[in-house]
């Protein structure tokens, strides 16, 4: 599997003011200043359930959108490590990394965290799991699975009404998007594309995600929708087949260009193509299941409505 992909994997496993707002990080407490009933017990993405006897104060983060939430929780204070993708808010960037998509579970379990936030990529969930340690496991479907990891974490770090908060102005937002986008008199196809590495074997984005979600809420149509895994690979012929009327490029940081997109072989009787509706988006904000998924939505409504939420 590819370096991009790979990071994206890693990516997923994440108060708001007007259109393109900011998250607002709240102070942090000490942790024994907690009220909350401990010994606490709360089920994550996998439906395994975590106890944990006392507010946790040494958090190890293996989940750039795990990270986010927690900051924007007001406890950034309390991580002691995160992977290396982790780079938001700046904050983040400086605490110790322990690896990219692979990590040793000793690493882990030196840093003698009370909390374990990650994704359920690769071995090192069941590793953790073998060792006793208090993991928590990220693996939103959709856009409410999302609001209940933020809700979820709120409730682990003694943070569940700020949590609310949170997603309340969340829910909020992106339900204003979804109610201005049913004005529009088209539903755009919308190819969204994951890692262009190889031209002929293109991850996108499918179905039972919550980029999935974002394209439905903000009135297209996900020409990845039909597809059978998350994040499957098209070739020139089914994306042809499927003629997207919008290329979005979340592997612009990594190189995509709309130009390069539009020279592919075989690709010029795309309607995007055609049309020159090809637009690079931060993959940030849509491959990390956290706070900063609305600016997201945000974002995306105004590529695939610009008539309606202004251009991109």
């Amino acid at each position: 599997m590819r370096i991009r992909f790979l990071t994206l994997l890693a990516a997923l496993a994440f108060a708001f003011t007007g259109c393109g707002g900011a998250v607002s990080v709240a102070p942090s407490p000490s942790p024994s200043a907690s009220a909350a009933p401990y010994p606490l017990t709360v089920t994550d993405d996998r439906g395994k359930a975590l106890t944990l006897k006392a507010a946790p104060a040494r958090i190890v983060s293996f989940a750039p959108s795990a990270t986010e939430i927690v900051f924007a929780l007001g406890a950034g204070d309390r991580i002691v490590a995160t992977d290396d993708f982790s780079d938001f808010p700046a904050e983040a960037r400086a605490l110790p990394k322990l690896g990219g998509t692979r990590t040793s579970p000793e690493k882990i379990v030196a840093l003698t965290p009370d909390l374990i936030l990650a994704i359920s990529s690769g071995n090192l969930p069941a590793q953790l799991d073998s060792l006793g340690q208090p993991l928590f496991i990220f693996d939103a479907n959709d856009i409410e699975g999302v609001y209940g990891d933020i809700v979820a974490v709120g409730k682990l770090l003694d943070r569940e009404r700020r949590a609310r908060e949170l997603v309340t102005d969340m829910r909020a937002r992106i339900e204003a998007v979804g109610a201005k986008a049913k004005q529009a008199v088209t539903k755009p196809r919308v190819l969204h594309e994951v890692d262009s590495t190889d031209p002929a074997r293109i991850f996108v984005a499918g179905p039972r995600n919550f980029i999935d979600s974002i394209i439905t809420i903000c009135g297209g149509i996900n020409v990845g929708a039909d597809a059978p895994t998350k994040f499957p690979t098209f070739g020139a012929e089914q994306i042809v087949a499927r003629a997207p009327d919008i290329v979005v490029l979340a592997d612009f940081r990594f190189g995509a260009r709309p130009e390069q997109v539009m020279a592919r072989p075989g690709w010029a009787s795309i309607p995007a193509v055609r049309n020159r509706a090809i637009y690079p988006i931060d993959d940030d904000l849509v491959s990390r299941p956290g706070p900063r998924l609305v600016l997201g939505v945000e974002a995306y409504a105004r590529i695939i409505h610009p008539e309606l939420f202004g251009p991109p």
